[in-house]
């Protein structure tokens, strides 16, 4: 009869079938026989084996796989007893020289694992395994002893079965048979009840470690974790410190950038500054020597004008002296003393009588305009400058000789004879009757302040030097004047001329502000174009201006260009041209107001009318005396049939 067989490949099987102790990967465990399917499958697997007909891997355990085949062969059965009890001691002999191997392993691995958990504390799962690798070490001490206990048992049942089997072999044969089966089946049994309860043992022992593993795992992982959390902060720390640090570097480098700028502005200005105060260190002394030469020519021109006068004197004496020679001239009375000479045909001849003038059909022409002559060389300039332009018309706007008499003047004038018309100035009055006279006589004047028409211009003479205040005879007039000519259809420009300036930039003479409260608004009101004057020895020249009620000398500007203007966007433009050939007064600044000005040039304005329909056309243009150079030009347009003003003023 054959026995399943128990060899080396079965146990290598075995190790399939072994339960696992947790934290061990050699652990060896064995199930309960009565529940656990993987006993099933060991058992299958011995009980199968007696297909395998090598002798030296069978052990036969009969009552394991079939308990019914060991009754039906007793002698078979007393053959295989010692020899099944010997070599099962030798297969336990080495079940325990592996598991001897495996707990050595063992040691030595969970030794290894200690140092690492020494030197890493934040291992968390080595010291359950340490713990578990301990219990399971005394476990597979106890089984060795239970084991061995197990292997006398048998050797001792199995050496009392031979010699009972001795002696009884004819009586007993069959009691010591069922007797020896009974005995291996008791052994067997008592084998596995003693591995179970040692396995129930080891889970008991094993659970309890494994909880105090657990808590021993929570205090490790609750100082590790705490260790985590300071590791954590001071990083963060670190982090914000490094952080605070490249804020105040950056603030730092912003700051430094900024008082480099700084630093670099404040040399700027400083260059700047320096250059400015050297410009206008340089500007001061052009202006002082400015000053110094136009005091120096006033100087000049004050000693020609006093040796003029003496000249004047002399000849008034002689002329005096002539008249009280004639004999029977008692009648005559129009030579007194202090009486001046008379020039004849210096008045403008044209007739003004609404444009028609001497049969010329041109309805276009130019006039001159300059004020402060005296009797010098640059009068003399002025004089030949206008005559090179053929003006039809010449007005004098003012301080036109500085001598006691006129006759100097009158001498240099004479190439314009026919052409002048005159404004009366501070010195055409204040110096004596007798040149007053002359002027008066020649000119044909019943009054300072009058007006006339030419080629559809109108031209209004004021004396700014007579009463000229609100309800004053010259204010009557003008206002009569100006309102007769704004309602003239033949008339398409107002110009007016008067001495003293109504706007200026600071000069020798302010601008007269109780002439411009008392003439503007009534300029406006009846649509003058232009205004002239001289007092001041140099030329300024206004954009468009309104007036402005609330602050007069602070004028509306209706248009910033420098020419171009159009007389319907309203504005009146003012000119002083004080540059006849007396000296210059220099200027101390420019108002917002003046267009242009300058000091220093001698010369006239030139008016250029053309009156085109439905357009007409004025274009003033400043002719230096020095090669007749242009040092100023704008002009202005209008509607012809737009000559109001529709701004008043209570």
């Amino acid at each position: 009869m054959a026995y399943p067989p128990l060899d080396k490949n079965s146990f290598d099987d075995l190790n399939k079938y072994l339960i696992p102790v947790q934290g061990h990967g050699n652990g060896l465990g064995i199930p309960f026989s009565d529940s656990n399917h993987n006993l099933d499958v060991l058992k299958s697997k011995l009980c199968d084996g007696i297909q395998d007909n090598r002798a030296e891997n069978k052990l036969g355990i009969p009552f394991l796989c079939n308990p019914s085949e060991g009754l039906e062969d007793k002698s078979t059965n007393n053959q295989f007893n010692g020899d099944t009890s010997n070599k099962l001691d030798e297969k336990m002999e080495k079940l325990n020289q592996k598991l001897d191997s495996s707990i050595f392993n063992e040691n030595k691995h969970e030794n290894s694992k200690s140092d690492r958990t020494q030197l890493n504390p934040e291992v968390k799962d080595d010291d359950k395994q340490n713990n578990s690798n301990d219990n399971n070490q005394n476990d597979h001490k106890k089984n060795d002893k239970n084991q061995g206990n197990s292997n006398n048992d048998d050797k001792q049942l199995n050496t009392n079965d031979d010699k009972q089997l001795n002696t009884n072999d004819d009586n007993q044969g069959n009691h010591n048979d069922d007797n020896q089966g009974n005995h291996n089946d008791n052994n067997i049994q008592r084998y596995f009840n003693d591995n179970n309860n040692n396995n129930q043992g080891n889970k008991n022992e094993k659970n309890n470690e494994n909880k105090h593993g657990n808590d021993n795992g929570n205090n490790g992982l609750g100082i590790a974790g705490l260790d985590l959390n300071i590791s954590k902060k001071l990083a963060d720390v670190d982090d914000k410190i490094d952080n605070l640090k490249n804020k105040v570097t950056k603030e730092n480098n912003n700051l430094l950038f900024a008082q480099q700028e700084d630093n670099k502005a404040k040399e700027n200005n400083l260059k700047n500054q320096d250059k400015k105060n050297g410009n206008n260190e340089i500007g001061a002394l052009k202006l002082n020597i400015l000053k110094v030469k136009a005091n120096l020519d006033k100087k000049i021109e004050k000693l020609k004008d006093k040796i003029e006068n003496d000249k004047d004197n002399q000849r008034l004496v002689e002329h005096r002296h002539e008249n009280e020679a004639k004999d029977n001239d008692e009648n005559d009375d129009d030579t007194k003393e202090g009486d001046g000479e008379t020039y004849d045909g210096y008045r403008f001849n044209g007739d003004n009588d609404n444009g028609k003038d001497n049969g010329k059909n041109d309805n276009n022409f130019n006039f001159a305009a300059a004020g402060d002559y005296g009797c010098s060389t640059n009068t003399q300039n002025t004089v030949s400058n206008m005559e090179s332009k053929n003006p039809e018309l010449v007005l004098a706007l003012g301080d036109l000789s500085y001598h006691s008499t006129a006759d100097c003047w009158f001498d240099i004038m004479s190439p314009l004879k026919g052409k002048m018309m005159i404004t009366l100035g501070y010195h055409d009055i204040k110096d004596g009757a007798a040149k007053m006279n002359q002027y008066v006589k020649t000119f044909e004047l019943n009054k300072p302040y009058y007006s006339y028409d030419y080629k559809h211009v109108h031209f209004l003479v004021m004396a700014s030097l007579s009463d000229y205040k609100e309800g004053s005879e010259q204010y009557n007039f003008v206002k009569q004047d100006l309102e007769k000519a704004s309602q003239n259809k033949d008339t398409n420009w107002i110009i007016v001329s008067t001495y003293k300036p109504l706007y200026s930039s600071p000069s020798e003479h302010p601008a007269d502000d109780s002439l411009r409260d008392t003439y503007n608004p009534l300029f406006e009101k009846y649509g003058v174009d232009l205004v002239l004057n001289g007092h001041n020895h140099n030329y300024q020249r206004t954009y468009p201006l309104t007036y402005n009620p609330n602050e007069s000398a602070q004028p509306i500007t209706t248009s910033e260009l420098s020419t171009g203007y159009n007389k319907g966007n309203g504005g009146i433009v003012f000119a002083t041209v004080g540059t006849g050939g007396e000296n210059f007064y220099s200027l101390e600044g420019k108002n917002p107001y003046v267009a242009n000005q300058f000091a220093g040039k001698f010369g006239f304005l030139d008016i250029d009318i053309s009156n085109a329909n439905p357009h007409a056309k004025l274009t003033g243009t400043f002719y230096d005396n020095k090669g007749s150079k242009i040092a100023d030009e704008f002009t202005i347009e209008k509607d012809i049939k737009d000559t109001k003003s529709d701004l008043s003023y209570s």
